[in-house]
């Protein structure tokens, strides 16, 4: 699964041409799905996020620093890897980023998160990756299939739901 989209950033000012502020397009974008935002300290290596960034990942939700141990067994062992390259190299190479991963406890169903983050220099530090992260395919209807072994219910069941539910 690629775990970095080569894509040039592009700054997105058009809310503000038509008169939408900064705040509204924020309150917007965010009123009905999760948006965890999160800001991992390159220093300490702390990772610090927003209640729904908690939810998205099943974890119970506490104001201090997130427990790496307890994120790191929610992403699937297969995308671990490639995200904990991701923040190395928008740390290194200093410049936005989007990726896609996949989420769940084991026993579970897999769900798709999207990540889009970018560094942040932060004076007489080496600086932190900020972001946000909501779920890729939002639970509405339907099924997503990955491959013929694998599948993600997206909200409302599939046609074969044994209890019959659309």
């Amino acid at each position: 699964m690629p775990f970095w989209v080569e894509q040039e950033h592009r700054d997105n000012d058009q809310h503000r041409i038509i008169g939408i502020s900064d705040a509204e397009a924020i309150e917007l974008i965010t009123a009905f799905r999760l948006f965890g935002s999160w800001r991992l300290d390159l220093d300490s290596g702390h990772m610090f996020a927003s209640s729904d960034f908690s939810d998205l990942f099943g974890l119970e939700h506490s104001d201090g620093p997130m427990d790496m141990t307890r994120v790191s067994a929610q992403i699937h062992p297969d995308d671990l890897g490639f995200i904990m390259s991701t923040f190395e190299r928008a740390s290194v190479e200093k410049r936005p980023y989007h990726s896609i991963f996949r989420v769940g406890a084991e026993g579970e169903t897999y769900r798709f998160l999207r990540s889009v983050g970018m560094f942040r220099s932060r004076p007489g530090s080496s600086g932190e990756v900020v972001g946000i992260t909501y779920e890729f395919f939002p639970r509405r209807s339907g099924t997503a299939f990955v491959s013929d072994g694998e599948r993600w219910p997206l909200g409302s069941p599939g046609p074969d739901d044994p209890e019959g539910r659309q």
